[in-house]
Order: C-alpha cells, then sequence, then structure tokens
C-alpha cells in the first residue's frame, strides 16, 4: 500500500477518483500507525459534485470503526443550531436576525451590562461578538439546563468590547438552542431531526442528550492522558452536552456526506428542493465577525514556512470563513471530551471533506493536515504533504512543536491552616455550588463542582492547591489551580482554569457558627446576643 501512495504521489496519477481514494486510503492506513499514540478511531468523507468519493473507517483497537461509525462531532453543531434558527425564524415569525434577543425572550436583564442587554441580536451570538468570556466549565453543573442558562448570563462580565471582538462561545450558543426551543415549540433535539436529519436522509444521526449508547454503534471515546488512552463516560459526555446547539450531535462520516452535499448545492436536498431559502443560506454563509491572528491556522499553516497557507480570517453563522491556497473554504472544528472532528467545504472546486477521530489532536496537526492533503489529490493539484513521513512528522520539518508534557505535583506538602477553615459550601451567582469537605488524608480536601470532582492538595503558596480530578471525570482536567482566601471579611474560592480571562469567584456562605461568631464580635450585638442566649436557656428550663 505504501508503495502505491508514493508512486501516486510522485508521478501524479490522482487525476481518476479510484487513483484518489486508492491513493487516501493508504495515506491513512499509514497515518493510524504512525499516529497511534494520538489516535484509536478515525473517520473519513469526501464528496464532489453531488457524488460520494470516499468513506472509510480506521481502527487501532479491536473494534470496527466504519463509516457508518457514530462520532461526537461536538461544535460541528453550531452550523446545524445556526441553519435551524435562521430556517425557523424566516418561516414561522416576523423577527430577523437582526432583531433584539430581549424582544424574542421578554427580558430586559439577560446580560451584565445595559448594552448588550439592549442591543444583543440573533445575529450577534451565532457570529460570537458579545465579548463575553466562555465560562466553558459552568457546563459541569449538573443544575444547568437551556431554560435556566439565561439566570445565570447576567452574573458574567463581557471583557473584550461589543460587536468589535471576537470570543468564541459554546456558552451562547445554548442560548441560541432555548431561543430555537421557544420559537419551535419543541425541544432542540426533535427540532433538528424533523427539519435538518429527516430531509436530508441523515439516517443513523442523534444526541448525545437522548441516544442510548448500547443502541447505537458508538465509537469510544479517548482522552488522551500524557500518553495513556482513557475511555470517557459517555455519562459525563451526556451532561456536558446539555446546551445541545453548542455541541451534541453524534453522527458518521456516511451521514455528514450528505449534510456537506447541502451546503455544496447552496441550501438545496437532493431532488432539488430547497431546505433554507436561499437568502437564508447567503446570511448563514456570509461572514459578520473578524477572527483574529491567534487561530491554530496562523501558527502552523501560513507562508513562508509553509508551501501553502491555510487562512481562517472570518466568522459566519456557524462558520469560519477563509481560504486554502486561495480556494474558498468554509471550515468548522469540534473538539470535546474523547473526539475530534473537523469538516471544511470549497464551493469553487465543490468538494467536501469531513474527519472525526477519538483521541487527541492538538493544534489541528492531523485533522487540517489531511483537510488540506484531501483537497490536493482531489483536485488534481500537488499535495505540499508530499511524503507520508511529512504527514506524520508534521508541523516538522517546518515548525519545532514540543507537546506538552505532566506537571510535576508534589503531593506531600502540609497545608498553611487548619482543614476547618477552608470546608463549607461556596456559591457563584452564575456557576452555582461547591462544596469544599474532609479528606482522609488529613493534607488534601474534596473539592465537588457538579459533575466533577477534584482531590486537593496545598502548594507551596498559602492558601492555594492543586486540583487532581478523580471519579467521573477522572483524567479529564489536568491539575487546576484552586485559590483560597480566607482572611478576608468575605472568604472566597477563585478558580483561574474555570475561566482564565475572568476567573469566576465563588463566596463562602457562613453557617450558623460563623453567623454567631459574627454577632458576637461587635459590643452591642454581644450584648444582644447574651440576652438571646439567656431567654434561650429559660425555655429550655420550663
Amino acid at each position: 500500500m505504501l508503495g502505491l501512495f508514493v508512486f501516486c504521489l510522485v508521478t501524479g496519477v490522482v487525476n481518476g477518483c479510484t487513483s484518489c481514494s486508492t491513493a487516501l486510503n493508504a495515506t491513512l492506513k499509514e497515518l493510524m500507525l504512525c499516529k497511534s499514540h494520538l489516535v484509536v478511531g478515525l473517520s473519513v468523507s469526501v464528496v464532489k459534485s453531488d457524488k460520494v468519493l470516499f468513506v472509510e473507517g480506521y481502527s487501532n483497537d479491536n473494534t470496527s470503526v466504519t463509516g457508518d461509525t457514530v462520532f461526537q462531532i461536538a461544535s460541528l453543531s453550531k452550523a446545524f443550531a445556526s441553519t435551524l434558527l435562521v430556517k425557523l425564524i424566516e418561516e414561522k415569525t416576523e423577527y430577523s436576525l437582526d432583531t433584539k434577543i430581549k424582544t424574542i425572550l421578554r427580558n430586559d436583564h439577560i446580560f451584565n451590562d445595559s448594552l448588550r442587554s439592549e442591543y444583543t441580536t440573533v445575529r450577534d451570538l451565532l457570529s460570537h461578538r458579545t465579548g463575553i468570556p466562555q465560562n466553558n466549565r459552568i457546563r459541569l453543573n449538573t443544575n444547568l439546563t437551556r431554560s435556566n442558562l439565561i439566570h445565570r448570563l447576567k452574573y458574567l462580565k463581557a471583557e473584550k468590547e461589543f460587536r468589535g471582538s471576537y470570543i468564541y462561545s459554546s456558552l451562547l450558543y445554548g442560548l441560541v438552542t432555548h431561543i430555537t426551543e421557544m420559537i419551535g415549540g419543541d425541544t432542540w433535539e426533535n427540532l433538528v431531526s424533523k427539519f435538518i436529519f429527516e430531509p436530508l436522509g441523515m439516517k443513523s444521526s442523534t444526541f448525545v442528550t437522548t441516544a442510548n449508547p448500547e443502541k447505537i454503534n458508538l465509537a469510544q471515546g479517548y482522552r488522551d492522558f500524557y500518553g495513556d488512552f482513557h475511555p470517557v463516560p459517555f455519562e459525563f459526555s451526556k451532561y456536558y452536552g446539555e446546551l445541545c446547539g453548542s455541541g451534541c450531535i453524534l453522527s458518521t462520516a456516511v451521514d455528514m456526506t450528505k449534510w456537506m452535499t447541502f451546503h455544496l448545492n447552496g441550501g438545496k436536498l437532493s431532488d432539488g428542493r430547497r431546505l433554507i431559502s436561499e437568502k437564508a443560506f447567503k446570511e448563514i454563509t456570509t461572514a459578520v465577525n473578524t477572527v483574529p491572528n491567534d487561530m491554530y491556522t496562523y501558527k502552523y499553516y501560513t507562508k513562508p514556512k509553509v508551501p501553502v497557507t491555510t487562512a481562517i480570517s472570518g466568522y459566519a453563522l456557524g462558520w469560519r470563513s477563509g481560504f486554502y491556497g486561495g480556494n474558498r473554504m468554509f471550515i468548522h472544528g469540534g473538539s470535546t471530551y474523547g473526539y475530534r472532528a473537523l469538516m471544511s467545504w470549497y464551493p469553487d472546486a465543490d468538494l467536501g471533506i469531513f474527519i472525526v477521530l477519538t483521541g487527541n489532536d492538538p493544534n489541528y496537526f492531523i485533522r487540517q493536515v489531511l483537510h488540506n492533503y484531501i483537497f490536493d489529490i482531489y483536485t488534481n493539484q500537488t499535495p505540499y504533504i508530499n511524503s507520508t513521513a511529512t504527514l506524520c512528522s508534521f508541523p516538522q520539518p517546518w515548525y519545532d512543536y514540543t507537546p506538552n508534557t505532566k506537571l510535576n505535583v508534589t503531593k506531600s506538602l502540609a497545608m498553611s491552616r487548619q482543614k476547618t477553615d477552608y470546608i463549607g459550601n461556596y456559591y457563584n451567582p452564575a456557576y452555582g455550588h461547591i462544596q469544599v469537605k474532609g479528606h482522609e488524608d488529613m493534607n488534601k480536601l474534596t473539592l465537588i463542582y457538579g459533575v466533577s470532582t477534584f482531590i486537593l492538595y496545598p502548594k507551596e503558596a498559602k492558601d492555594e492547591f492543586y486540583g487532581d480530578s478523580v471519579g467521573l471525570t477522572k483524567y479529564l482536567f489536568n491539575f487546576y489551580t484552586f485559590r483560597f482566601d480566607i482572611e478576608c471579611d468575605n472568604p472566597y474560592l477563585e478558580i483561574p482554569k474555570f475561566e482564565s480571562m475572568s476567573p469566576p469567584v465563588f463566596q463562602k456562605s457562613r453557617d450558623n457558627a460563623n453567623r454567631a461568631l459574627t454577632i458576637f464580635n461587635s459590643g452591642f450585638d454581644q450584648l444582644i446576643f447574651m440576652v438571646v442566649l439567656y431567654a434561650v436557656a429559660q425555655t429550655r428550663t420550663f
């Protein structure tokens, strides 16, 4: 197979689809071998000019992966969310994408400031231009729902300019999900099934929120934890996918050929009928926000270091827009615990590519390079990734890259104060409740937030701890820092890793003893306190 692959590349005999697919199949088999430390399962599909040119699956474990194997596609769900909402708004309401969401939700105080509460539109949500940080860890809260999300948003401060910045937000696509359910009068899952999956014939596609993993051909997701694979519990994925429009869809390489063809046909079904109007399709695919140069493509896929530039410059509604080597491109990635996906489609080349894998793919070194290679061979161009060795070594020889190394944590340090000083309940109005409990080891604490549990180890810095995830979320989170302030008047816990731009602060709840102590600390209140104690004692005497 390798010999055939090299022959096709060197001699350029990739003119017909058979040669293209033969070369691609050989490449993917070699890739699975050289990337076995990162990838467990892989599924790929390619469409061009209304034809399915390639569908195949690969596996590095004992399970079978095919084009019909179900994977989480994570944030590729956002394009489904935008398509559905734009369709429902156009067909069932008098609203538009520029309707203020306060009008739809009948709520004048949605966000933390009056500017966003007053002026934010549907288009703003779909294009990530509110300037509000991601705050993704709210999704760990088991009490989070699509309907109560709106009551949390008002406590999240914006950090960037409204309509003048790009902050990617899965949380606000959760609000999109809620708005869609209000307009559609049904669950988001049912609406997607009715208005998208069924018309397109996506028969195997479903949702992490509703699917029974025992009854679908599901690829097990794996977390790469410093070179060791650990299965991601489906129960965790179900909690984390609650907001749905941000990333709850499960699909297959076969089904995604239909989704790609729908886009290449400008919003039409295979029989020529429109699923969405021409106007709606244009709205979805017109960039309205600018993507900054800190995207992965700018660092690793740009001339002059690499031969061909992959440029992502804009964000439309659920799609990033840009160019690959001068070819117009729409693209979106999806990354969640255990799964990595990428879909791209090229209107002028009439070509669509879908890749999904289980495991890890830092900086899209597998997905993006494969997309570029696949585009080249199916458009009769010479791939700049011109050998399996280059595919396996990327970003070398153009860039040096050092993978993250495991943090060396000392777990034997003593606490700087009594364990009881930290124990208690903590609350943040956006994130909800955190419980800090004792641990059988005198130098450890246990912290519980929603579906996640951490064992806390003291750091050298006073009142700071490393958190090592255990239980359902074991191996999913890597030594978060938890920072307490116990000495202030209102003790609190800060977790920088929950949101680096604006770390959430959880205030410690005062128990009865603390309340009594507070009363006792003032002169006049001390007298009242003694009177109350005397009255209680007299009552008990009788």
